[in-house]
């Protein structure tokens, strides 16, 4: 079966029935000869001449958390342009570097693929979720999550459905949507229809720090091709590289000799996207972990029919992203050096997270708690979480205890997130006896530091009181 084929079964009615009307009226017959300089009297765009700003000075740190530098004429894409509507699928230059990263990093198994901005990864899943999504469709995921995202399918109509979380095995439980999807049909979800799409966070996963491994990720995708679903493959931690815990010191970017080349050999795992041969794999990225949350830009990977028909939504919608952040990217792109160079810049930005992964770890297992065995680390590979197991009774439904443990850590001046509240059905919240800790917010180590001698004395206090 075709590529092409495949990708066209798995739109809605939504997305197949929509159509894209502009008001420029029907395309030029080709007798029609355009004049070579046109003075247009029918757009909405208004001459530069009208723009307030006309100039932004862009500075730079080579390192994360190091000193500024005045970038000079760094952007690809001048003012004139940002300042202006664009093109809804982004503007040519951004396209062009996101194009050079996939190939870089995770190219795909076929050739007919493309690639679409959008307005951040929250923006790429509402898009995503229309286009596949009509109402009763069955959506798996893992039983612990990106909540939110839970809202999202819901919107359109979809049912989610929770796949368990192999704590020992780096993520989503393989062994466990094996069986589910073969005894669909006579098992607890007999009466929805049979999954069409799975959403996963396989690297660096959310609540987790979990990645899946090659082998599972080929049995995910093998599984997929048996089945006829499609992967949503959500990775907005994957740069964010974690150097295994060993002894709170030691960091494997602290030699510097990892370049972008020995970077995605040895420390990216393959993406979804790679084992595709036939369109079933929407791959998510977005700039708001390495670059800025606030610019809210992101991208699709995917079959170009699917990138085409997510075009079309982004026309009746949020039309392009904007201009300004596009401009911003550029710059920095500009700055690094292109594809090569943004990834020496997660290189970096790898090493510091390992830093205070380190320096968390470390205090957290010097505590006292810890050494009386209230609670256990577990191996985070990627991302901005770690998560800590407390050791509480298998079976037994933990949710208001751990509001009382949440409340003494309140009181002792450190914000956490249950893993209860990051699971979508009664059954995990219940079993959830973790909890996620980040890397990202605490301004320095000695502030992660104190973080975790005050939860230790929040997890102490409540295990003896």
């Amino acid at each position: 079966m075709t590529a092409d084929a495949t990708v066209m079964r798995h739109i809605s009615q939504r997305a197949q029935q929509r159509e894209v009307v502009g008001f420029h009226g029907v395309p030029l017959p080709d007798h029609v000869n355009r004049h070579l300089s046109p003075i247009s009297l029918s757009g909405g765009r208004p001459h530069e001449g009208f723009y307030p700003l006309t100039k932004i000075t862009y500075e730079f740190k080579d390192h994360p958390f190091g000193e500024p530098k005045v970038a000079e004429d760094a952007s690809k894409l001048d003012l004139k342009r940002a300042l202006n509507y664009g093109p809804t699928e982004g503007f040519p230059q951004l396209l062009e570097f996101a194009k050079d990263l996939v190939l870089l990093t995770n190219k795909p198994g076929y050739s007919g693929w493309n690639v679409t901005l959008t307005n951040g990864s929250g923006d790429s899943l509402h898009k995503v979720f229309n286009l596949l999504l009509d109402p009763g469709d069955t959506v798996l995921l893992e039983a612990y999550t990106f909540v939110p995202t839970i809202n999202t399918i819901g919107s359109w109509g979809g049912s989610p459905v929770p796949v368990p979380i192999n704590f020992e095995d780096g993520g989503i439980d393989v062994d466990y949507l094996e069986q589910l999807l073969e005894g669909w049909f006579q098992g607890q979800y007999q009466e929805k229809p049979f999954p069409k799409v799975l959403y996963t966070i396989p690297t660096g996963q959310n609540p987790t720090g979990l990645s899946l491994k090659e082998s599972k990720r080929e049995r995910v995708y093998g599984l997929a091709k048996k089945y006829d679903f499609i992967i949503v493959e959500d990775d907005p931690y994957g740069y964010i590289q974690l150097g295994a815990f060993t002894d709170g010191v030691d960091n494997p970017f602290d030699d510097d000799t990892y370049d972008s080349a020995r970077f995605v050999k040895e420390r990216l795992l393959k993406s979804y996207i790679q084992y595709d041969s036939d369109g079933r794999v929407l791959r998510l990225e977005t700039f708001s972990k390495v670059f800025a949350p606030g610019a809210r830009l992101g991208f699709i990977v995917g079959h170009s029919e699917l990138i085409r028909r997510i075009i079309d939504h982004s026309n009746i919608s949020t039309k392009a992203p904007s201009g300004l952040s596009q401009v911003s990217v550029l710059s920095a792109i500009a700055h690094s050096g292109g594809a090569r160079g943004w990834i020496e810049w997660c290189v970096k930005v790898s090493k510091v997270y390992t830093e205070r992964k380190n320096v968390l770890i470390r205090t957290l297992l010097e505590s006292e708690a810890y050494k009386k065995g209230y609670f256990k680390y577990n191996e985070a590979d990627a991302g901005m979480f770690i998560t800590i197991d407390l050791n509480l009774p298998e079976g037994d439904d933990h949710r208001l205890e751990l509001e009382g443990l949440r409340y003494k850590a309140i009181e002792k001046g450190v914000e956490v997130v249950l893993g209860k509240n990051m699971a979508f059905t009664p059954e995990y919240a219940k079993s959830a006896k973790f909890i996620r800790l980040t890397l990202a917010t605490a301004s320095d180590n000695d502030e992660l530091i104190e973080a975790a001698r005050r939860l230790s004395q929040a997890v102490l206090s409540f295990f003896e009181q």
